[in-house]
């Protein structure tokens, strides 16, 4: 169960990244879960968002350059060595995550290129895996896909 994640890439400014999460608040797109990964001239936002179709779209028209991928969203139990066991159960398995952060609500993003081996695996382990609809449940309009 991949959930939708959006790429964003935003001038390395000050404001900028401000500006491009204005554009999605006057939207009334709820950001969820949220990274980003700076170089000197660009910043890719990395975000999870209750209304992928409409982020896309008034980001599109805002200028923005977005890429949608599909991520893994694992749920963790609060408790120490959680993230620990996550990553030695991806590591033993020989699962390459190409990039992870935390997410909203003791959740944890993960992206391969393996989704489906990477979700049985979690699974597996005795982790739950969530779906969009999970973690935005009272958001009007909220979509699976875009």
């Amino acid at each position: 169960m991949s959930i939708p994640q959006l790429s964003v890439f935003v001038e390395n400014k000050p404001g900028h990244l401000a500006d491009t999460l204005d554009v999605l608040a006057r939207a009334e797109v709820n950001v969820l879960s949220f990274t980003i990964a700076d170089t000197e001239d660009y910043g890719i936002l990395r975000l999870v968002v209750d209304r992928v179709g409409r982020a896309k779209e008034v980001l599109g028209e805002a200028g923005y350059a977005v890429v949608e991928h599909p991520v893994v969203c694992a749920v963790l139990p609060n408790r120490p060595g959680a993230l620990a066991a996550v990553l030695r159960l991806v590591s033993d398995s020989g699962l390459d995550i190409e990039y992870i952060y935390l997410g909203a609500r003791d959740s944890l993003i993960l992206r391969t290129e393996e989704l489906d081996r990477l979700e049985k695996l979690l699974i597996e382990g005795g982790f739950g895996v969530v779906g969009l609809e999970d973690l935005a449940p009272s958001s009007p309009g909220t979509e699976a896909q875009a």
